[in-house]
């Protein structure tokens, strides 16, 4: 088990492997509360939180008086793709270089371990990035990691081609990335963003906060990634239907 993971997290994976395997078909009701508490030899409190962590990423649904039952998958067209904040400029056609100005281990501040939901701490890798085009910088990013349980920090820090491709290291030991949600807001610049962007101090900041989590919802990874507004531009693609007009 993960070293600071809460209960109801492994208990979540557990479930969320007995999906996959199919051990309860689309539609289906799962067993009860009590009796999901009893097989495990956990408290109903972590059932439910367990499960409503499920019902939250859409593997499972509640019908109020009847249970809780197997969702059918289906991909909402409210969701983006998810990609690392470098691959997005590598697919809008930059070259782009990536520069690591520092990777440690650390004790996790109390408000990455509230994002990733672990005690305050809570051991993580942070990785702090610098990504340029055409040698000028466009963002810096800083990453804490919770890192997979076969993998080490030494062995993070002999491989430099997982600085680019952290999605890809968790993927290699087994943790498959699945579910990403990122807060958007505009903040003034810091002295470091002056330092290491290159941008005067009153150059506003666009600040995104993202939270990556695997497949069964728990949180791998907690990062800030901060652009100058002159710098990012954010667009939307949108469609009215005729089912829209009144």
């Amino acid at each position: 088990m993960r070293t600071g993971v809460p209960l109801y997290h492994q208990l979540k994976n557990n479930l969320l492997r007995d999906l996959q395997a199919n051990r309860w078909r689309p539609g289906e009701r799962i067993p009860s509360e009590a009796e999901l508490a009893h097989e495990h030899a956990v408290s109903r409190i972590t059932v439910r939180q367990a499960i409503r962590d499920l019902v939250d990423v859409g593997y499972l649904v509640r019908h109020q008086g009847k249970g809780t039952f197997v969702a059918e998958r289906k991909r909402s067209p409210a969701a983006s793709k998810l990609q690392g904040f470098a691959e997005e400029l590598r697919i809008a056609g930059h070259d782009v270089d990536l520069n690591i100005t520092r990777i440690e281990q650390m004790g996790c501040p109390d408000r990455v371990a509230a994002a990733l939901q672990v005690p305050g701490g809570t051991e993580v890798t942070r990785i702090s990035r610098i990504a340029s085009v055409e040698e000028v910088p466009i963002f810096r990013e800083t990453s804490y990691l919770l890192l997979p349980q076969n993998s080490t920090f030494e062995e993070l820090t002999r491989h430099s081609q997982f600085y680019n491709h952290i999605y890809g290291f968790f993927e290699q030991h087994g943790v498959k990335i699945t579910f990403g949600s990122q807060d958007i807001s505009a903040t003034k610049a810091t002295y470091e963003d002056t330092k290491e962007l290159h941008i005067a101090l009153d150059e506003p900041i666009l600040m995104i906060q993202r939270v990556t989590s695997d497949d069964a919802g728990i949180p791998v990874e907690f990062s800030e990634v901060r652009y100058p507004s002159s710098r990012y531009k954010y667009r939307v693609h949108l469609a009215r239907g005729q089912g829209d007009l009144m």
